[in-house]
C-alpha cells in the first residue's frame, strides 16, 4: 500500500523562520538554492555545510567559524545554554515549530553519563513538513480495531515516522468522529503542525512511561500516542506497567525490519505482553509512503 507524501511546493515561510537562526551569508546561500523541500540543514564548524533534499546531500560553499557556530547554538537556545543543557547532553535541541536539531561536539562524561557538551562541531536541523494524507491507512487500521489494539510503526531513521504520527493524530482526533487522544510529546516534536480543533491532550516533555501512566490515570484517553520507543527494557517496563489500562497505544521505533525489532529486548517484551498487536513498516519511495502490515512480530 502507498500514499502520497506531499506536494512539491517551496515552503518559504517555514524556511525563513529557520534561516533567521543562521549566519546571514549562509542563510542567503540556502535561500538562493530555491529547493522545493529541504529535509535537513547540516552545519559543520570549519567543515562542509550541506542540505538534504530527496535524500540527496547538497554541499554548500559557506563554512562556519567557531564564533559563528557558538552564536548559532546560543540563538537556538534562546540565549540560555543552561536552560537547554539537559537536552543538549542527550544530543538535541528542540526549536519552535517542532524543529529538532541534533548536536554533537566534545563531551564531558561521568561514567556512562554525559554531563556537558562543548566545542560543538555539527548541527543537524531536521525540518518538519505537513503531510496530512499519509496517516489514513494507519488511522483506518486503528478504527477497525475499535482503538483496543496497539500499533507500532517502524522504519529506518529519516523515513518520516514522526511526520506519519502527526498525520494520524490529526486524522483520528479530528473530523466527524474524533477520539480522545493523549499525545506524550517527550521531545516536543509531535505538536508541530497539529490543527487547533482536535480532541488532543498534550503532555509535552514527559518521559514516556510517566506520561502514559498520567494520561491513563487522569485523562481517560481512547488512544495514547508516543514517539520512538527504544530497546531500553527499563523504559519498556514503565510503558507496560503504565499501559495496563485497555487503551490502544500508537508508537514508533527504529528498525529496518521485523527481525531487527525482535532483537530489541524492550520492543520484544512489549509485543509479548500484548501492548502491540499490529506492526506497520514504512519506507519512502520518492514522494510516496510504502506500508507493510503485520499482525505479529
Amino acid at each position: 500500500m502507498q500514499t502520497k507524501l506531499y506536494d512539491r511546493v517551496y515552503d518559504a515561510a517555514l524556511d525563513t523562520g529557520i534561516l533567521s537562526y543562521l549566519p546571514t551569508v549562509l542563510a542567503a546561500e540556502i535561500s538562493a538554492c530555491r529547493i522545493a523541500r529541504v529535509e535537513e540543514i547540516r552545519l559543520r564548524c570549519g567543515g562542509a555545510c550541506s542540505l538534504t533534499s530527496d535524500r540527496k546531500n547538497i554541499i554548500l560553499k559557506y563554512k562556519l567559524s567557531r564564533r559563528e557556530m557558538d552564536e548559532t547554538v546560543k540563538r537556538m537556545c534562546g540565549g540560555s545554554l543552561y536552560a537547554y543543557s539537559d537536552t543538549i547532553n542527550r544530543g538535541y535541541i528542540i526549536m519552535p515549530n517542532g524543529v529538532r536539531v541534533g548536536i554533537c561536539g566534545r563531551a564531558v562524561t561521568e561514567g556512562q553519563r554525559i554531563v556537558g557538551v562543548y566545542d560543538v562541531f555539527s548541527l543537524a536541523i531536521r525540518i518538519p513538513h505537513r503531510a496530512p494524507h499519509v496517516g489514513k491507512p494507519v488511522a483506518e487500521l486503528l478504527r477497525s480495531t475499535g482503538f483496543f489494539s496497539g500499533v507500532l510503526v517502524y522504519s529506518l531513521p529519516g523515513e518520516g515516522k514522526t511526520t506519519l504520527l502527526r498525520a494520524i493524530i490529526s486524522d483520528v482526533a479530528g473530523g466527524e468522529r474524533p477520539v480522545r487522544t493523549a499525545v506524550i510529546d517527550t521531545r516536543g516534536e509531535l505538536s508541530c503542525f497539529l490543527p487547533e480543533n482536535l480532541t488532543v491532550d498534550l503532555l509535552s516533555g514527559y518521559p514516556r512511561g510517566l506520561g502514559i501512566e498520567l494520561a491513563a490515570r487522569t485523562l481517560s484517553p481512547e488512544l495514547i500516542v508516543c514517539d520512538e520507543i527504544g530497546a531500553d527494557t527499563e523504559e519498556a517496563c514503565a510503558v507496560a506497567a503504565a499501559h495496563n489500562c485497555g487503551v490502544a497505544l500508537l508508537a514508533t521505533a527504529h528498525a529496518r525490519n521485523k527481525s531487527e525489532l525482535r532483537n530489541k529486548k524492550g520492543i520484544a517484551m512489549l509485543a509479548e505482553k500484548g501492548i502491540f498487536s499490529h506492526f506497520v513498516g514504512i519506507r519512502r519511495s520518492g514522494d510516496d509512503y510504502l506500508y507493510t502490515f503485520d499482525d505479529e512480530l
